[in-house]
């Protein structure tokens, strides 16, 4: 399988850097597959699971968003935070988790709102990605 490159950026630099065969991540217009050659493309991400494979094996990670670009060489994805199944502290998102829990029984504010939904999401997604 031929391979391209995958680089991750966040807001504190390059996440990681790597030739990979394939990505598969969630857009806002559904789930892809992104393979070497891809069609150029460029859109949002949603708060998800996301993972790429390498020589057979499979490398999985919490993404908080963000944007993808592909182009014939390279997939460049801007994350606005990224975690591996690794990397995620369990007890941590389940904190996480039941913080945003509280304050959306007890929010007023739709930005406080919109904040706690965002925030639970996010916890969510990386509890379910750490149990993969």
């Amino acid at each position: 399988m031929t391979k391209f490159n995958l680089k991750i950026v966040t807001p504190q630099g390059i996440y990681k850097e790597v030739e990979v065969d394939q990505v598969n991540l969630r857009t806002t217009a559904g789930q892809i597959g992104i393979l070497a050659h891809h069609m150029p493309l460029a859109s949002g991400i949603e708060i998800s699971a996301m993972d790429y494979v390498k020589d057979g094996s499979h490398e999985t990670f919490a993404i908080a968003g963000g944007f993808v670009y592909v182009n014939d060489t390279e997939t460049t994805i801007i994350a606005n935070a990224i975690e591996s199944q690794e990397e995620i502290d369990l007890d941590r998102a389940q904190q996480a988790k039941k913080r945003a829990e509280e304050r959306l029984k007890q929010t007023s504010n739709d930005i406080d709102s919109m904040r706690a939904e965002i925030a639970l999401k996010r916890a969510i997604t990386r509890i379910h990605v750490k149990n993969m």
